[in-house]
């Protein structure tokens, strides 16, 4: 058993009946069921992406002897997940079904790249900021909302930068320690 408690791993893994392969991480129990899976640990929320193969997700609950998590006799049943499929789990609500994604997209940190697909300028700046210590911060409210799509390079932010100063209405100011996102 793997306990993630932070960030985000990819996971290759042979499945073995008698030795089942199971990451914990924070409210998701995910099982192996013979694949390659990808799993992102945000705050209360657990991101599982499958890659090939199949994964068993289920909800995890904390081990009343204070040794760790065990999976939940109670609760919803374990949601299976194939190929190219996504199950985003909080503590808060549990998901009947996954979704399809562009696992090759979902994984592309492995690469050192990100991907974005009309993803709003907010959270594209907090993917950055995991990976840089100049942080890319949004001055204007207005631009939080703003679709970008487009595939970056997790170590050069320059071409992102670049990019958004290409933006009608988006000006790019750079510091030594911060990139200052404002309306033009």
């Amino acid at each position: 058993m793997v306990e993630l408690s932070a960030g985000q791993a990819e996971f290759e893994v042979v499945h073995e009946t008698a030795r089942p392969f199971r990451v914990m991480a924070g409210p998701a129990d995910i099982v192996d069921v013979g694949t390659k899976f990808d799993v992102r640990l945000t705050g209360a929320s657990t991101v599982v992406t499958v890659v090939e193969g199949r994964v068993s997700v289920g909800r995890a609950a904390a081990n009343a002897g204070g040794s760790g998590p065990l999976r939940g006799g109670s609760g919803p049943q374990a949601v299976l997940l194939g190929a190219n499929q996504q199950l985003t789990v909080s503590g808060s609500a549990w998901p009947t079904s996954p979704t399809t994604v562009d696992a090759e997209r979902a994984t592309s940190w492995l690469q050192r790249r990100i991907a974005f697909e009309n993803e709003p300028l907010e959270q594209v700046a907090e993917e950055f900021n995991r990976y840089s210590s100049r942080r890319i911060e949004i001055v204007t409210p207005a631009l939080r909302t703003l679709e970008i799509t487009g595939s970056f390079s997790t170590d050069d932010p320059a071409p992102f930068i670049a990019f958004l100063g290409t933006l009608d209405g988006v000006r790019v100011e750079v510091t030594p320690t911060r990139i200052l996102v404002l309306q033009r």
